[in-house]
């Protein structure tokens, strides 16, 4: 008997969708799988298109009816009280917690409800934990323990409050110098990232993280993240993922080989947006911001505002060239291009103002003649 629901179809584009598609293949827009955080869990139903599912966890899934925090609440058991939801990212809900035994408070981060039981998502989830848990770096919020219960994969991670960049900007644009210590310490992280062999894939201001008065930054969401093969180092793509404004052309387009230099095109968008208050393009739709990440050059930052130092706009723009080879190569020299920023208001600025007066020794000298001449004078007098 024929499956009476219309098939899914993109919004912007039209193009048929897969079940499991969070972004149109064709154009990178997200797709309508969003779920209320209390939705009911219903026992995904299986077709040609949707892919192998993982079956163990989905036997172990609650009956309908159940609601995603009662089987989370149900699988802490007495070991953490659920708190409050705190955000969502690609893949998983984010919740704080407390920790009964340690009496500490946590985050847990737990895969989405309409992603359980498919096996390409359960198994991305899992990868990208055990992936995280082998990283130790300030700039990358660590992993306690990644668990797997009653149909359920979730990691135990510290607390940590504070704000995100995409919020800090809405109040106020960054000044330069702020935004090259953001920018520093996100290539950090992304330098670590990388030589662990992954990719982010989606760097944009709601992935970063500023913790506490200090600021400190924390790059997080590698829900996205791809670990690379030792063949080159190289991803197997094919479907567009991501956020369209931050996407590296590479990643627009959908190609079978991206590697860590499609990061560091990201991060000069965030760089670019943190400057300029938008990214470099901008569009109607999706596919539109798309096809200018591919076809378009950025308009130079200094042509917008001359007083950002050339050194730091040379940076941004060099991270936003179209092939990957012409950008820096590592997340590594980007900071080193970065630390070499400085923030006089033009170069020879200082001598501009020395050249404006007679020279120090020559005031120093005139001053010491006129005390002689006057002592000389003095005498006369007597």
């Amino acid at each position: 008997m024929p499956d009476p629901s219309p098939p899914l179809r993109c919004a912007e584009c039209n193009r048929p969708l897969k079940p499991e598609d969070l972004f149109c293949s064709k154009c990178g827009a997200p797709t309508p799988i969003n779920v209320d955080p209390d939705a009911t869990i219903v026992n995904p139903t299986e077709d040609e298109d949707s892919g192998p599912r993982d079956r163990a966890s989905e036997s172990a899934m609650l009956p309908s009816g159940t609601t995603y925090k009662g089987q989370l609440r149900h699988v802490l058991g007495a070991e953490y009280d659920l708190l409050s939801g705190i955000g969502q990212g690609g893949f998983a809900r984010v919740y704080k917690a407390r920790d009964r035994r340690l009496d500490r408070i946590v985050a847990i981060k737990v895969i989405r409800p309409d992603l359980l039981g498919r096996k390409v998502f359960m198994d991305s989830f899992r990868n990208e934990g055990i992936a995280l848990a082998k990283l130790r770096h300030p700039g990358i919020i660590p992993i306690y323990d990644i668990r797997e219960r009653g149909g359920l994969i979730y990691y135990i991670m510290p607390f940590v409050e504070g704000t995100t960049l995409d919020l800090r900007m809405e109040r106020a644009r960054l000044p330069p110098y702020e935004s090259r210590r953001i920018l520093c310490e996100l290539a950090d992280a992304l330098g670590e990232a990388h030589r662990a062999k992954m990719i982010h894939l989606d760097i944009k201001p709601a992935n970063v993280f500023l913790e506490g008065e200090l600021q400190k930054v924390l790059l997080m969401d590698f829900g996205l993240a791809m670990a690379l093969t030792r063949q080159g180092e190289k991803t197997s793509g094919g479907t567009v993922v991501g956020t369209p404004e931050y996407m590296s052309p590479e990643q627009a387009r959908g190609l079978s080989e991206i590697d860590h230099r499609s990061d560091i095109y990201s991060l000069g968008v965030l760089g670019y947006r943190m400057l300029m208050g938008r990214p470099p393009f901008r569009g109607q739709n999706s596919a539109e911001i798309l096809a200018k990440h591919v076809n378009e050059a950025p308009v130079p930052l200094r042509d917008i505002n001359p007083t950002i130092p050339k050194d730091f706009a040379d940076a941004i723009m060099r991270c936003l060239k179209k092939d990957p080879a012409d950008r820096f190569p590592t997340a590594t020299d980007l900071r080193g291009a970065l630390e070499a920023v400085t923030f006089f208001s033009k170069p020879g600025a200082t001598a501009v103002r020395e050249d404006a007066g007679p020279p120090r020794t020559l005031i120093v000298l005139i001053a010491s003649l006129a005390f002689l001449v006057g002592l000389v004078a003095g005498m006369a007098l007597r």
